[in-house]
């Protein structure tokens, strides 16, 4: 398990400061569905891209979920557009809608990431 990257400390407030991951059990959960080589990819999104405070459990679980999907290629592509993708601000808006929001930040990253309106139809 990805332990050296996980904080030790039991802290699952919402308002913790940002830093280490301290999400221990989504952590787990992730390893136990989809592997350690899973999740190493979903910490590399976050910390490899200027994502790195963003290491909260739905975050992780909205990546994990999108790359297990795939909906995505897995290149140098998806870091590059990692990088123009502001996870915390995302986050805050999963947050701010109704349901679940590792299930919404999923849908607003594939959103960002097709860069297309997936709203609107298209002219006829």
């Amino acid at each position: 398990m990805a332990s050296a990257v996980v904080d030790a400390a039991d802290n699952r407030t919402s308002g913790r400061p940002a830093g280490p991951c301290s999400c221990k059990a989504t952590v787990r959960a992730i390893v136990d569905d989809h592997g350690e080589a899973h999740l190493a990819l979903c910490y590399r999104l976050c910390t490899e891209t200027g994502n790195g405070l963003e290491l909260h459990a739905a975050t992780l679980q909205a990546i994990s979920n999108l790359i297990y999907t795939g909906a995505v290629t897995v290149d140098s592509a998806l870091f590059d557009a990692f990088d123009r993708i502001d996870l915390g601000r995302l986050r805050a808006l999963a947050r701010a809608l109704p349901g679940n929001s590792a299930d919404v930040l999923t849908g607003l990253l594939y959103m960002a990431l097709d860069r297309r309106d997936v709203a609107l139809r298209a002219a006829a």
